[in-house]
């Protein structure tokens, strides 16, 4: 991946016809997110931790614990001053998807790409959804990513 650094810093620095912008987001899934008084049963007596309400909080808060993913975008868009935008990629995953065990897909570590060849596609509800809803795009592509330094990571 030190490819992909690279490129993001000759963005940063104008020597690409593309912008970048990168956003990253804890999720929780829904219905694991933790509700107001969760953490006071940890510090409460025997008899609210034993209850059926203190049950449910506790296993909430350490199942929430092992299905907590780091999700990271990175949007390169074209520096264009008009919509949409003729040229525009947008790379995402969850950093467990980087590892190479216990990985989902079975080429391994990967990364998805979806960008302005998909038709009906645009960059700014992709864009939102990720950032306010912390929603990937359904349509996308597999890219591999084995960096040898990490190949047993």
């Amino acid at each position: 991946m030190p490819e992909f650094v690279d490129f993001i810093v000759h963005c940063k620095a104008g020597l690409t016809p593309l912008n970048h912008t990168m956003h990253f987001v804890d999720f929780v899934p829904p219905e694991l997110e933790e509700k107001e008084d969760d953490w006071k049963v940890l510090s409460a007596g025997r008899e609210v931790q034993a209850s059926k309400e203190g049950q449910k909080a506790i296993r909430r808060l350490f199942k929430a614990h092992g299905k907590r993913q780091y999700r990271v975008g990175h949007m390169f868009v074209s520096k264009e001053p008009t919509h949409p935008l003729s040229n525009w990629h947008f790379v995402f995953f969850e950093t467990n998807e980087l590892r190479t065990r216990d990985n989902h897909w079975e080429m391994g570590p990967h990364v998805h790409i979806t960008n302005h060849l998909w038709p009906n596609l645009y960059c700014q509800p992709i864009w939102e959804a990720f950032v306010l809803r912390k929603e990937f795009p359904p349509a996308k592509l597999h890219l591999s990513c084995i960096d040898e330094k990490r190949r047993d990571a």
